[in-house]
Parts: C-alpha cells; structure tokens; sequence
C-alpha cells in the first residue's frame, strides 16, 4: 500500500468517525489533520471540499455492503446467516466506535447534502433494503423465518429497529443491541 492511499485511508477513518459523533457540520479538516499528524492540503489533495470527503464514505460503506452480500445476492443460501452476519456486523461496528450507521449520522444535516450526496445515501439504503428484502423471502421461503405482511416492510422494521439499537446502545449500552437482535429472531420465529 502506497503512503498516499494509506493517509487516504486514515482520512476516510477519521472523517468517518467523526461523522458518526458529530454529524457533517460538527467537524473541519483540522479535526481530521490535527489528530493524523498531516496537513489540511493532504485531505485537500484526496478530497477538494467536504462533500467529495462524504461521499468516498458513503461509497466506501456501500462497497462494504456488497462485498458481504454479493454471494447471496447471486446466488442465495440460508437466510439466517446473512440475517446473524447484520447483527455481527452492527455489533462490531459499535465495538469500533461508529455507534450510528451512515445513512443516521447523514440524516441529521439532510437538508445540507448535495443532490448527488442525497442520490449516493438514497443508493446505499435501497441496496440495503433490497439485500435484507432477499433474506426475508427466502428466509420464508426456505421455513427459516416466520413472519405475516410483506418482505420488504419487514426488511424496513428490521433496518429501522437496528438503526434504533445503536443509538440506544451509544447512550445505554451494547446490551441494548443485544436484546434488539434477540427480539427480532423472536418476531421472525427462529428458535435456537
């Protein structure tokens, strides 16, 4: 890895988790510097404003997304380890100190994103909504989960539950999460 993707690299870091405690107007690119021993023209060199520094995060997130998910997207499979590797995967990213997902810290300041910041987050969500709708139905299709009314609402309830979880976490407690994902294998009929 060359320095100049790795100092890319720790700016996406840093910026992320900044996001994630201040929302988009609560942090400058002397927040980013200051911490990372560099200068502000090297988070310029990488991204010229901030709106280029949000959405290399949404889009890193998004790649993330369907890194994990493009196997079953392709190809399908159990649902209940797609399902059980979202909650690993919420779970360590509050370990990690990103306690709120992208598309929450983006809501705060909604109205300040660009229209093609809005069309990347709007992306993100639909992609993640259409992942978890694919698990639903194939987790009802394959007796696996047990749930009335449409797939795609369920995906909804269950994103929106999480997105909860976490905030509920950050204030209270990863104990908050846990009992989150517990209720929806509940509510989904899964039984250890």
């Amino acid at each position: 890895m060359s320095p100049t993707s790795n100092t890319r690299e720790q700016i996406i870091d840093k910026a992320f988790q900044l996001m994630l405690q201040r929302g988009l107007n609560g942090f400058s690119y002397r927040d980013i510097s200051e911490p990372l021993g560099v200068k502000n023209a090297a988070i310029h060199y990488h991204f010229p404003n901030k709106m280029d520094l949000i959405k290399a995060l949404i889009d890193e997130n998004h790649l993330v997304l369907r890194r994990s998910t493009s196997e079953f997207m392709a190809y399908g499979g159990p649902a209940r380890p797609q399902l059980e590797g979202l909650f690993a995967f919420t779970l360590n990213q509050c370990q990690c100190g990103r306690p709120i997902c992208m598309v929450g810290a983006l809501a705060i300041d909604y109205d300040d994103l660009t229209d093609e910041i809005k069309n990347a987050n709007d992306r993100f969500m639909k992609d993640s909504v259409n992942w978890l709708t694919r698990v639903m139905e194939i987790g009802r299709d394959q007796e696996e989960f047990h749930f009335d009314g449409d797939a795609a609402s369920k995906a909804v309830s269950i994103l929106a539950m999480i997105q909860g979880a976490r905030q509920l976490a950050r204030v209270h407690g990863l104990d908050y999460l846990e009992k989150i994902f517990d209720q929806i294998r509940t509510d989904l009929g899964i039984k250890d």
